[in-house]
C-alpha cells in the first residue's frame, strides 16, 4: 500500500467554470468572474490537506467482485481526501448562499478528482511495467465495498473513516481500476 499526504493539488478556473456550466450554476449571477473564482480557488486550496492510499491487488482476490467494476489481471483501489478542514469551510458557504454552497461543491469534485487523477498516473505506470492498461475509474458508493476498501487500505493512515455509511470527512472519495491485459499486435501470417 502506498501513503501520500500534503501534496499540492492544482484548481483550475476553466475547469469548475465548465463543471458550472453543465450543472447550471450561473457564475455571472453569482458575480464570479475569473478572478473571484481564483481568489475562491486559493482560499479552497489553503484548507486542503491532501491525501491519497493506494494498492494493487492481484487475482484472485476474495474481494475482487465487489470492487473491480471489469474482470482483469488486477486491480487498484484509491482513496483520495482533501481532509476535514475542506469540509468545514464549505460547510461556511452555506450560510452565504445555497449557490455560493454548491459552487463549493464543485470545487470539491474538481479537487478530488485531481487526486484522484494524480494516484491513477502512479497506478497507471506500474500497470505499463506490466503490459497493461487501466479501465476508467469506478466510483465506489456502496457502504459495504466502502467499509471493504476502509479495511483493505487501512484508512486511518489518512484519517478517513466510515460514519453511517459515508465516508468521513466527507470530502472523501474512492474508486477502483481494473487492470486489463494491452493486446499485442499480430504479425501477418506468410503464404
Amino acid at each position: 500500500m502506498r501513503k501520500i499526504r500534503g501534496f499540492k493539488l492544482t484548481l483550475r478556473v476553466a475547469d469548475v467554470k465548465r463543471r458550472a456550466k453543465k450543472s447550471g450554476l450561473d457564475l455571472a449571477a453569482l458575480g464570479f468572474g475569473d478572478d473571484q473564482l481564483q481568489k475562491l480557488l486559493g482560499q479552497a486550496a489553503k484548507t486542503i490537506a491532501a491525501g491519497v492510499l493506494f494498492e494493487t491487488f492481484k487475482h484472485p482476490d476474495v474481494d475482487a467482485a465487489a470492487l473491480s467494476p471489469i474482470p482483469g489481471l488486477a486491480y487498484s483501489v484509491v482513496l483520495a481526501t482533501l481532509g476535514p478542514g475542506f469540509a468545514s469551510a464549505k460547510e461556511k458557504s452555506r450560510e452565504s448562499s445555497a449557490e455560493l454552497y454548491a459552487l463549493w461543491g464543485l470545487v470539491e469534485a474538481a479537487a478530488l478528482d485531481e487526486a484522484v487523477r494524480f494516484a491513477a498516473a502512479l497506478v497507471e505506470e506500474e500497470a505499463a511495467k506490466e503490459s497493461c492498461t487501466l479501465s476508467p475509474w469506478n466510483a465506489l458508493q456502496e457502504p459495504a465495498a466502502l467499509e471493504t476498501v476502509l479495511r483493505k487500505l487501512d484508512a486511518g493512515k489518512i484519517d478517513v473513516r466510515l460514519h453511517e455509511g459515508r465516508l468521513d470527512p466527507a470530502a472523501t472519495t474512492a474508486v477502483s481500476l481494473s487492470w486489463l491485459a494491452q493486446a499485442r499486435a499480430r504479425k501477418p501470417k506468410k503464404d
